[in-house]
């Protein structure tokens, strides 16, 4: 047999072996122009090798790595690098996308250029890798952590969250089962200890309970998992681990709401109903007690119908349904007209300074609640003080108004919850009513009009507690 019948039959075979392996196989130019392809890689980019023949990478690559495919072309054909790999992104017929390893030889034949090259899809594991990575970033974000416990040595595996929720910066800590007891509270962990000791195989757990962070903070946690046996027969308990102080902190904000309104709305109810079986009693003979007690039964009415009040504006502002009906008034006549109730008895007197013409442009109703809220916390906390002041300036395009007693004052620490949601300032452990919500929807209401809120307070110096709306155009 002759050199040629030998180079022709190794040509042969070689496209024997190139049509029947199950890499997928093309021969390139240097003009990236595709000369030969095998069924490894026609099929699953859904073309037949006819449909490819002839055409250019670039018409498949993704916009974002057609620079590979050029850094491919400089390396092999003008600096002369033998070999050369990538990883590029790649249409395919129907639109979708696919990930593939390149690795690419040169040669030449005849004194042409050419490439062989062999793609190795992994799709698969990136969208894996990439599934992998929201799951990591889901977790990180919902403050959730991840670990598992192995049942005979008491090893634990964890995800980043997890030293995160204990206060762990340091991805090094070593953790243990013993470790991951000692931040519960003894109480807490005992149960715990008791609960990790008994769970068999297949048995899920759900367990609460408080922990010291490595800061010094104490956290409610959710840990649950599921013990199970491996492949290799090992006993372990997979689960998670998050925060749920918020929502505890919540429930217990409810609870004592609870309690609180129905401490609130007994009294001035038992009042009422006391009064009214006297008056019940009294009906078929009149006397001249009727008039007092009539009036004591409103004020209990009043009280009651106050209360519900705050709770159903205090509903509206949590669905976001507070609805404002603007028009334009003069606001210190608002405030003559809003505060009759406290100077009528003459136990207090209202001083009126500032602009006497301040015109604004809000909801009048509210803006009046605002002012009773601040009067008549004046009168409920700061009751040695006589007088009350308010004031009203023109500052730009706002109207501040400010009420100022001369009572014992508020400390500095409670100064930033004033505004919350149920919190009761009390500085001397009496027992005012109110359900801790006058200020809160206060606050939201002056926020819904665009204005702002605040208090200036210093102990054995009084409080002033102040709010800006628009002025009228």
């Amino acid at each position: 047999m002759n050199y040629e019948d030998k180079f022709n039959e190794c040509d042969e075979r070689f496209e024997a072996v190139f049509q029947l392996t199950t890499a997928a196989s093309k021969i390139i130019d240097s003009e990236l122009r595709i000369l030969k392809v095998n069924q490894a890689l026609a099929d699953p980019m859904g073309y037949s090798s006819e449909e490819l023949l002839g055409t250019q990478i670039m018409d498949y690559a993704c916009q974002d790595d057609k620079h590979h495919w050029h850094e491919l072309q400089k390396a092999m054909w003008e600096n002369g690098q033998p070999n050369f790999k990538l990883d590029a992104c790649i249409i395919k017929k129907d639109g979708s996308l696919a990930w593939v390893h390149v690795t690419t030889i040169a040669f030449k034949e005849s004194g042409v250029s050419y490439a062989y090259t062999i793609l190795d899809d992994f799709t698969a594991w990136k969208k894996l890798s990439e599934s992998e990575q929201r799951l990591t970033m889901a977790l990180k974000y919902s403050k959730m952590a991840v670990w598992e416990l192995d049942l005979e040595d008491h090893s634990i595996k964890r995800s980043d969250g997890f030293n995160e929720l204990f206060g762990y910066t340091d991805g090094g800590h070593t953790w243990s089962e013993e470790n991951l007891l000692s931040v519960f509270i003894p109480e807490d962990r005992d149960k715990l200890s008791e609960l990790l000791a008994v769970v068999s195989p297949e048995q899920n757990f759900d367990f609460q309970g408080c922990i010291l962070t490595q800061d010094g903070i104490i956290k409610w946690v959710n840990i649950q998992g599921k013990a199970e046996k491996t492949d290799d027969g090992r006993n372990r308990i997979l689960g998670t681990l998050y925060d749920i102080t918020r929502d505890k902190l919540a429930e217990q904000e409810k609870d004592d709401f609870i309690s609180i309104a129905s401490h609130e709305l007994k009294t001035p109810l038992t009042a009422l109903k006391g009064t009214l079986q006297v008056l019940e009693r009294m009906k078929a003979a009149p006397t001249q007690k009727m008039p007092a007690l009539l009036e004591q039964a409103n004020k209990s009415m009043n009280k009651v119908t106050a209360l519900v009040d705050e709770l159903l504006n205090a509903g509206r502002i949590a669905e976001g349904q507070l609805n404002l009906k603007k028009t334009k008034f003069n606001l210190s006549k608002a405030i003559d007209e809003c505060c009759l109730h406290v100077t009528a008895e003459g136990a207090y007197q209202i001083v009126t300074e500032g602009v006497k013409d301040a015109m604004v442009e809000a909801d009048s109703e509210r803006i009046q609640r605002v002012i009773v809220n601040f009067v008549n916390n004046a009168v409920k906390y700061a009751s040695e003080s006589k007088e009350i002041l308010i004031r009203v300036d023109r500052e730009s395009n706002f109207v501040r108004v400010m009420v100022t007693d001369k009572g014992r004052g508020i400390t500095k620490e409670k100064l930033p919850h004033l505004f919350e949601r149920f919190y009761r300032a009390d500085e001397h452990g009496g027992q005012n009513s109110g359900l801790g919500l006058g200020l809160y929807i206060s606050s939201e209401i002056i926020k819904k009009h665009g204005g702002q809120i605040g208090v200036d307070s210093e102990p054995g110096k009084g409080s002033s507690f102040w709010f800006t709306v628009p002025a009228a155009g």
